[in-house]
């Protein structure tokens, strides 16, 4: 059995809103035709499901970040924020020592 990778779960994710996408517009469309909804309404609808699915895949983004961070901890991988404060710590040492040997 193949592994899923996570690009593997993402373009699922991506593939599927599409299709969903595609699906509301379609009845939307037909709502319109039918007379259920006007041009504007349906626009409107469009816009609403729009923003929700953007504020839904900012969510997600900030989930997954979160949840890798804390997986990657559990590990002990350094993070950017680690090495960047080790980094700190190492330039405040040279200047220490430099200091002294002045």
């Amino acid at each position: 059995m193949e592994k899923v990778t996570v690009d593997d779960l993402v373009k699922m994710g991506l593939g599927a809103m599409l299709m969903a996408k595609e699906k509301v517009e379609n009845l939307v469309d037909e709502a319109i035709k039918q007379g259920d909804i006007s041009k504007e309404q349906g626009a409107q609808l469009l816009d609403n499901m729009r923003k929700e699915a953007q504020e839904k895949v900012a969510e997600t983004d900030k989930t997954i970040r979160e949840e890798i961070h804390k997986q990657l901890k559990s590990l002990g991988v350094a993070t950017k924020e680690d090495i960047a404060s080790l980094r700190h710590e190492i330039t405040a040492l040279k200047h220490e020592i430099q200091n002294k040997q002045s």
